[in-house]
């Protein structure tokens, strides 16, 4: 069963089954969207209150929304009163790879609140990547990055199919290491979680001044991208030529009754 209702400016779809809800932005069914080649799933996972929803903002946000406010020195589409996200939270963009071709991320961001995981079971299926969100002043938010969400979305990939063939580990508000009161998690351990988790790219970025997020977005969905194309490659199998044994006499040509 299907429902509708209005959530901020824009209308959602709830699907009611019997033992879970899925919330669905309405945007989706839309028909008429921008020309795209290729469109794939990327999810936001993390703690609450890591700014995965500030990241979301900015790296869909327009050109003057991006822009600085030297007032606040922050972004005019950042905002410093954190708004709990309610269910599932979506947006789209549309980049262009290197080699021309036009991709579309559906990107979503979901809150990171125990009372949902229901949702967040769904909001894995069939995702194709994945930015795991901490916050660099969060020693908790940096460790449970590793030993639970990393964790999460690779059980969720065993156990429901998802692709998810590219993760990303991102450290969120590093404008904060220019304040020297402020504790944040050092490079360096960042670093070091990304190479002991072997398979995982790693960035740090800031939503509030907009820096590596458009990079770290573009950089995991190409990923997904060239790692689509090559696991589809399918080689082309050449069947081996039969050897020819040239000092052999020719073999001589049956009789047949076809003219």
């Amino acid at each position: 069963m299907w429902a509708v209702f209005p959530q901020g400016s824009q209308n959602w779809l709830v699907q009611m089954g019997d033992s879970h809800i899925e919330f669905f932005p309405s945007i989706i069914m839309a028909a008429a969207d921008q020309h795209y080649d290729e469109l794939y799933k990327v999810v936001l996972v993390g703690d609450p209150g890591v700014g995965k929803t500030n990241l979301l903002a900015y790296f869909t946000a327009s050109d003057d929304e991006m822009a600085i406010d030297t007032s606040t020195n922050a972004s005019k589409i950042f905002s410093n009163v954190r708004k709990p996200t309610i269910g599932v939270e979506f947006g789209t963009k549309i980049i262009t790879h290197p080699n021309g071709k036009r991709i579309k991320a559906q990107i979503w961001d979901t809150a990171g609140q125990e009372r949902y995981r229901a949702i967040t079971s769904s909001h894995y299926r069939r995702a194709a990547g994945a930015l795991i969100v901490y916050d660099v002043s969060s020693r908790t938010s940096f460790d449970n990055a590793q030993s639970h969400w990393l964790k999460e979305l690779r059980n969720s990939a065993d156990t429901n199919s998802t692709l998810l063939s590219c993760l990303m580990l991102v450290g969120n508000k590093i404008d904060l290491a220019l304040d020297p009161s402020v504790q944040v998690v050092a490079e360096e351990d960042h670093d070091a979680a990304v190479a002991a988790a072997g398979d995982v790219l790693g960035t740090r970025a800031s939503a509030k001044t907009g820096q590596n997020v458009v990079e770290a977005f573009e950089k995991l969905i190409i990923e997904v991208y060239n790692q689509d194309k090559a696991r589809n490659a399918k080689p082309v199998d050449v069947p081996a030529a039969a050897a020819v044994d040239l000092s052999a006499p020719a073999a001589q040509k049956k009789k047949n009754n076809c003219c």
